[in-house]
């Protein structure tokens, strides 16, 4: 039995602008995202016959709901030969928590299958593959940094910037992606420019930080805007929603700063998360460019 074992990250969006809605009942956005260092484990490991998954989190579907098991299954159809997969995978990231995890997994479930079932497939081709099964697949097969545009999955690789300490927030509820698009009014986004903050200092890219869904999900969960103030009260340069949500987080100029606010936080029942943003993605040394 050949096994590997993956760190999936998580990602933040710097910046999420929604252009419009498409005829295919999509949106078009474009999106600044950054891998951060929150990680779950993927192990995958060829053995047995069809697709086995286990997680140590009940908020994860075990079987074809999974977007991990869509990733594992759709390896084994490419490779066409008779080996199973089973992947196990250990949860840190939160669920629909507006950080990617399960997009995360699915990638790394992609990468380490095409490598443990020698398949060959380049970053391009797993970046197709993870496109059918979610829009933000594609990313972790070009971060840590990139610019999305399309449905998000036509991406531009990015040169890494600037080292930033983040304090993730998540008040411990999950939102739905779905009931947010379905929930925005176009006419009140704003449709910024996320090229306008790459390759700026911290200070810069703290100040030009934007999300168009965010409004939607702060109207339904006032604990978002409770969050954000929390995070400037403690010195954050930057605060910003994560993609739908509902995780905040904050940008910190220094690692001290940033562990003080989670100490000061600690009390208010939220999962906090210091951590900072990744100047590689650890899933690069396993996928064929």
């Amino acid at each position: 039995m050949r096994s590997i074992t993956l760190k999936a990250p998580a990602k933040i969006n710097l910046c999420l602008s929604v252009l419009g809605r498409r005829p295919d009942g999509y949106h078009d956005v474009e999106m600044l995202m950054q891998m951060v260092g929150l990680y779950d484990e993927v192990t995958v490991a060829a053995q047995g016959s069809g697709v086995r998954i286990s997680c140590d989190s009940d908020a994860i579907p075990p079987g074809e709901d999974n977007i991990a098991w869509k990733a594992g299954h759709a390896l084994l159809k490419r490779a066409g030969s008779g080996t199973g997969l089973s992947i196990t995978i250990r949860k840190a990231i939160p669920v629909a928590a507006g950080l990617g995890g399960g997009s995360s997994d699915a990638a790394a479930v992609l990468a380490a299958a095409n490598e443990v079932l020698g398949i060959g497939l380049n970053r391009e081709e797993l970046a197709e593959i993870g496109a059918k099964l979610g829009m933000d697949v594609p990313f972790f097969f070009y971060g840590p940094t990139a610019l999305a545009k399309g449905r998000g999955e036509r991406l531009t690789e990015l040169p890494p910037m600037p080292k930033m300490q983040i304090l993730l927030v998540n008040p411990g509820f999950e939102t739905s992606t779905a009931w947010v698009y379905k929930n925005l009014n176009l006419r009140l986004t704003k449709k910024v420019d996320c090229n306008k903050i790459l390759r700026l200092t911290v200070r810069n890219i703290a100040s030009g930080l934007h999300n168009d869904l965010e409004t939607v999900t702060a109207a339904a969960h006032p604990e978002i805007d409770t969050i954000r103030q929390s995070l400037l009260e403690q010195g954050a340069t930057g605060v910003l929603m994560s993609g739908s949500g509902p995780t905040v987080f904050g940008i910190f100029e220094t690692g001290t700063g940033c562990m003080t606010a989670a100490e000061n936080l600690s009390n208010r029942g939220w999962k906090l998360f210091p951590t900072e943003t990744l100047a590689a993605s650890p899933l690069s040394g396993h996928i064929r460019q």
